[in-house]
């Protein structure tokens, strides 16, 4: 099941965190550091504040907008935010278990879909890709997948436009190169050619190296895991399209 859009929702689920982070770190005589209590406190904040301006931003700020000041507040409070999930995650994975660790970056995704919704840019993807990868890791019906999909999609589309712009970085595990290539794999497995082919295009136009190997991978996965006819022809489409050439911007 996927969670919730909701900062109520949200804080609510990290507040239950709080005993079980307080106890441990406790036990271990303030080791290690910092405390779990200053994340949890700037999270409530946080979340507070955004609660109480979520009736003052409109759904959608028209593209105009976009140099706004209310805007650019936003996407640096939602990496600010984000940036608390990554501290916290981090720390319940030293105190607690990487399961719950992996559960507090899988809530930095409906967060970051609650900025974006809002108008707000994103440049801190790291914890989102991580938390979005664990969820689908776990999905099997391709109803869920597809949803999964859309909320990716909200989050390629809110990004910080200087992210796709670096065509430089060779890291393979750079947030925006994941992100994409994660949501092209939950597409697949959501068996909706249409959401195929959108993911497929962008990965085509930013990771123009990259996609004919990811064709090449997925007609191989075509065969071992039996897909519907109508996911083959469209993988075997940008197979025999991309296969064996760079691709130009």
């Amino acid at each position: 099941m996927l969670l919730p859009v909701d900062i109520t929702y949200i804080a609510a689920e990290i507040r239950a965190y709080a005993p079980e982070l307080h106890e441990t770190y406790q036990d271990r005589n303030g080791e290690p550091d910092p405390d779990p209590e200053v994340l949890l406190e700037a999270l409530s904040d946080l979340f507070d504040h955004l609660l109480r301006r979520e009736d003052e931003v409109p759904d959608r700020i028209a593209p105009a907008a976009s140099a706004s000041p209310a805007r650019a507040d936003l996407s640096r409070l939602g990496d600010y935010g984000i940036d608390l999930f990554a501290r916290l995650a981090a720390l319940t994975r030293v105190l607690l278990s990487p399961p719950k660790a992996h559960a507090i970056e899988e809530l930095a995704l409906p967060f970051a879909c609650w900025i974006a919704r809002r108008g707000g840019e994103l440049g801190y993807l790291a914890p989102v890709v991580d938390g979005a990868a664990h969820l689908a890791n776990r999905l099997r019906q391709p109803s869920e997948l597809e949803q999964l999909y859309g909320l990716l999609t909200e989050i390629v589309d809110a990004v910080d436009p200087r992210l796709p712009q670096d065509t430089i970085s060779m890291d393979p595990g750079r947030p925006w190169r994941v992100l994409l290539l994660n949501r092209a794999i939950v597409a697949t497995r959501s068996h909706r050619p249409a959401l195929m082919e959108a993911a497929f295009e962008a990965m085509v136009e930013y990771l123009p190296d990259e996609a004919p190997t990811f064709f090449r991978e997925g007609m191989e996965q075509m065969e071992t895991l039996n897909y519907p006819p109508q996911v083959r022809e469209l993988m075997q489409r940008f197979y025999h399209q991309y296969h064996g050439q760079h691709v130009l911007h």
